[in-house]
């Protein structure tokens, strides 16, 4: 995490929801000693159960390539680096590579792992999870579950008329999709602003950040 910032700025995450979605309930099979039915946050690389992982599935020494865009901003290039020594100490053989924009956002591009990230369109956990239909899957994940679908629906439809139903739908799919695995998510990023002592009424939005038309200055 002390690529993008350290802890002030991005904390792990194992899952689509962010702590301050709707739906959102902590969970992460992938971490060091998991709560009961992976319930909890990561906390920690569990690096021998990957490695014996790695050897089980036969893909040991196999050659791994990250593909990232720097159209993003030069931390792909640092995450690249990191990878490469990641990949290898699992027991592939690492590389990476920046590619074009364009390349980066063709479903023809067969990539073996990618470099992206999501942002959200509108404070709902739909704008986190609809992007996992099978009509709307994004980023190529690939991935189109009838399951996950109906329950995306039932839990749109939900979210009119009863939230609190809808809340506990949109774990159940979150954890369902983390569990399939389409992505690996890696951090939540946190905003952080600085602001003078003169300045007053200081006001924060989920989606928008600071609202600058809300602060006074002395």
């Amino acid at each position: 995490m002390q690529i993008y910032g350290g802890e002030a700025a991005a904390r792990p995450t194992c899952q689509q929801l962010p702590p301050n979605f709707p739906g959102y309930e902590p969970y992460c099979p992938y971490t060091m000693n998991p709560g009961p039915d992976g319930e909890g946050s990561w906390t920690a690389p569990d690096l021998e159960q990957a490695q014996r992982i790695v050897r089980r599935s036969g893909t040991a020494g196999m050659r791994v390539v990250l593909e990232y865009t720097p159209a993003f901003g030069p931390d792909g290039a640092l995450v690249g680096d990191y990878m490469v020594e990641l990949l290898d100490e699992l027991g592939y053989q690492g590389g990476a590579r920046p590619i074009p924009f364009r390349v980066y956002q063709s479903l023809r591009n067969e990539f073996q792992m990618e470099l992206g990230g999501w942002l959200a369109d509108y404070p709902a956990a739909s704008t986190f999870i609809n992007m996992f239909s099978c009509e709307t899957t994004t980023y190529a994940s690939g991935l189109c579950d009838p399951r996950i679908d109906a329950m995306i629906d039932r839990a749109s439809r939900l979210q009119l008329e009863e939230p609190a139903a809808a809340r506990v739908l949109w774990a159940e799919i979150d954890r369902a999709i983390v569990d399939q695995a389409p992505y690996l998510w890696l951090f939540n990023g946190t905003a952080v602003e600085f602001v003078s002592e003169r300045v007053g009424n200081y006001q924060w939005h989920p989606q928008w950040g600071g609202l600058l038309n809300q602060l006074w200055i002395r």
